[in-house]
């Protein structure tokens, strides 16, 4: 994202320029399309990327809607458009790559990048929160750019003596981590707490030693998949709703699911749909409370069973994730598609993640110097791989990268050997 007038719909009515005679045409289509890039950031900031209409953008931008058409072949063409304006030069001066800035070069572009995001809050979360509501084109989007700052992290991982030979799925969690942290300072409007975290978010950035050896279990545990229609008749009626819903929008995405396609899935009536739900929003909250619920109904015996903390952690993970490749439809839902349904949904992930940070309470007794954000930041690493090995491998194959989620997750506040081998069981 970069330095831009955009986001405020005062200014953006104060900058209105109608090309005249003495406009050159290029220069008119410029500024047409900055103003309807100015006029998303500030009617997305006001009411959504699902409330915006082509009315909203011609009308705040004063340009007329053939000329939006002309440049434009819907809302969500403009859109992402304006994303890609807004984030292409910082994606550039990342393609420079970091051997050209160094360390010190590269905390300080991250410290500036943090400012930029307190300066412009709107902008930046058009680009990091509603990019999602776009559909899958917007998830392509951020998953393209985001590849991009993984691949940026990796290299200046390669140039520290002590990191060379990270594995990348590590520095794609860091990753990950940093972007959960300003993604919910974001949607919950505390944008002015980011400062505050630069330095404890870079540190925990660093902190990962490289593990000694591969991250591969010494022993794979092997999770055997019902079939769908068997474990929804297992279930009770309004169970096989929200199974039926996670089902739907892990195949057609959230935007595109309709009450409809849920019941005609769940092999239900609208009529029984709506005895229990208010409508799709209220749905999929209770779809991710659900399947919360089932997964900390597996993971907490797991807990309570291990001998010690690390281990406690080792084994509540193998359990989550054995749970996730049991139940596809809710890990692809509740990994992936989530982002995408709203603020409701976004607190009740909220809720999983904050139940993680309890988990980790006690690392900070071994280590107490490690940052305070580390237990939010190891969350949202964790959702990063989530997301990534359910887009890339699928769900069913989640219980393969339980050795990378605990040496994320214990090597901030354990030694690389413990850690280590803590993780590969």
């Amino acid at each position: 994202m970069t330095k831009t007038p955009w986001g405020d719909a005062a200014t953006l009515r104060e900058r209105k320029l109608r090309p005249g005679r003495g406009t050159a045409r290029d220069e008119a289509e410029r500024n047409q399309r900055e103003r309807l890039f100015a006029a998303m950031v500030a009617t997305v900031a006001e009411k959504g990327y699902e409330a915006t209409t082509v009315a909203d953008l011609v009308g705040l931008s004063g340009v007329s809607r053939s000329a939006f058409y002309r440049h434009f072949e819907d809302k969500q063409a403009c859109f992402l458009a304006a994303i890609e304006a807004m984030v292409g030069p910082a994606l550039k001066t990342l393609s420079a790559g970091p051997e050209k800035v160094g360390v010190d070069g590269a905390r300080e572009a991250f410290s500036s990048f943090i400012e930029l995001i307190v300066d412009q809050p709107a902008a930046a979360k058009m680009c990091i929160v509603e990019v999602y509501a776009a559909g899958p084109e917007g998830a392509d989007l951020i998953d393209r750019t985001m590849r991009r700052v993984e691949k940026a992290a990796q290299a200046l991982l390669d140039q520290m003596p002590d990191k060379q030979g990270m594995p990348e799925e590590i520095a794609h969690a860091i990753v990950g981590g940093i972007q959960k942290v300003i993604h919910k300072r974001l949607w919950r409007n505390q944008v002015d707490q980011l400062p505050d975290l630069v330095d404890q978010l870079w540190d925990w950035a660093f902190s990962y030693p490289v593990p000694p050896g591969p991250l591969k279990a010494t022993r794979r545990r092997t999770v055997k998949t019902l079939p769908f229609e068997q474990r929804q008749a297992l279930a009770s009626p309004p169970e096989r709703i929200l199974r039926a819903l996670a089902a739907v929008v892990a195949e057609k995405g959230y935007p595109d699911t309709t009450v409809a396609d849920v019941v005609e899935k769940a092999g239900t009536s609208q009529r029984t749909f709506y005895e229990h739900f208010k409508n799709k929003e209220d749905a999929i909250v209770a779809a991710l409370d659900s399947g919360s619920a089932h997964m900390l109904a597996a993971a907490l015996p797991a807990f309570r069973r291990a001998p010690d903390w690390k281990h406690a952690v080792h084994d509540t993970i193998e359990a989550m994730f054995a749970f996730g490749a049991e139940e596809p439809e809710y890990a692809r839902m509740g990994g992936v598609e989530m982002y995408a349904a709203g603020k409701r949904a976004l607190e009740q992930r909220e809720t999983v993640t904050e139940g993680m940070e309890g988990l980790l309470a006690p690392g900070y007794e071994l280590k107490p110097d490690t940052p305070p954000i580390a237990a939010e930041a190891v969350g949202g690493a964790l959702y990063k791989l989530l997301y990534d090995h359910v887009n890339r491998k699928g769900p069913e194959t989640l219980p393969h990268i339980v050795p990378v989620l605990v040496y994320v997750t214990l090597a901030p506040f354990l030694d690389a050997e413990d850690a280590y081998e803590v993780s590969i069981g």
